[in-house]
């Protein structure tokens, strides 16, 4: 640099005013590095999470008050609590004279058709035959077959036509010494009954029982009705809070017509100018025992 040069930047330099400001030039190294921070992706994700749970919280907070000030009242509906009926309390029925055989027990029959306790259920049939476990006591049958005998009929339904279900050859419950029979010369009527089962009636056997080892029995009642009216009109009568709709006809293997209800627990036999009851009392139960028995008692029962 010549002599000229330096005087003339030596004439600059002192031409300018003292402010007390320095500045530095960046080195060059370090210019490369971005002034920008980049901020990590999870960091902006939880940075919302706790937004979003705040705002949840204020609103819970809102509706929960204004649920107490009857604004937002949602109640669940209570489960309906099923009604239990109920248990028929049957009739006992004495009389001075007593009763007509030497049971002690009096006499229980239903003064009205009984109403089963809950939905009923049929008892255990184990081979399916149309007999219960307990039916097939009686009877003398194989739990374990539906054919006892291998005859080609089941159990149950040779029971239903009044046949010793034991039986190879076609033999009746009668001569097979199975059933007994019942006659009742004041009512003017005969019906089978199992050997195994006692019986009980009043002394003028207008109602009489036939009494399991346990709580069920089949029962018979027998009332005087005018002869110019029919069954159904009886039955109206009888018990006007009934629904006669709810009756389905009836006719068993002797040929005789009548009504039973739906449940198949009464039915109701009419002949000249008296009517037959017939009633399967559960004894407080819903379980049915005896239904092939009670099919049976009602296929065997006579008028004279």
């Amino acid at each position: 640099m010549s002599n000229e040069q330096s005087k003339n930047k030596e004439q600059i330099k002192q031409a300018q005013p003292d402010t007390g400001v320095k500045f530095t030039v960046m080195p060059q190294e370090f210019r490369a590095i971005s002034s920008k921070v980049k901020i990590p992706k999870w960091f902006i994700f939880a940075g919302a999470g706790v937004g979003v749970l705040i705002i949840a919280v204020v609103i819970g907070v809102v509706v929960f008050s204004g649920g107490k000030e009857g604004k937002i009242i949602v109640e669940a509906p209570e489960e309906p609590v099923e009604a239990i009926p109920e248990t028929p309390q049957e009739v006992v029925t004495t009389t001075p004279g007593g009763l007509s055989t030497p049971i002690e027990e009096p006499v229980k029959v239903p003064a009205t058709p009984e109403e089963p306790v809950g939905a009923l259920v049929q008892g255990t049939d184990s081979d399916a035959d149309g007999l219960t476990d307990k039916e097939e006591a009686l009877f003398q049958t194989d739990t374990t077959r539906p054919d006892t005998d291998s005859d080609g009929f089941l159990d149950g339904n040779e029971v239903f036509n009044l046949y010793n279900p034991a039986a190879v050859a076609p033999v009746g419950l009668l001569e097979s010494g199975i059933v007994r029979l019942y006659r009742n010369a004041t009512e003017g009527y005969n019906i089978f009954y199992p050997s195994l089962w006692s019986t009980s009636s009043t002394s003028d056997t207008s109602m009489v029982s036939f009494l399991s080892d346990d709580t069920e029995s089949i029962n018979i009642k027998v009332v005087e009705a005018p002869e110019a009216i029919t069954l159904r009109s009886w039955y109206i009568s009888e018990y006007p809070e009934k629904d006669i709709n709810k009756l389905q006809s009836y006719t068993n293997k002797q040929g005789y017509r009548g009504l039973q209800d739906a449940d198949r627990l009464n039915t109701y036999i009419k002949e000249a100018g008296k009517v037959f009851i017939i009633n399967y009392s559960l004894g407080g139960t819903n379980k049915i025992w005896y239904r092939r028995l009670y099919d049976m008692m009602l296929n065997s029962l006579k008028i004279e």
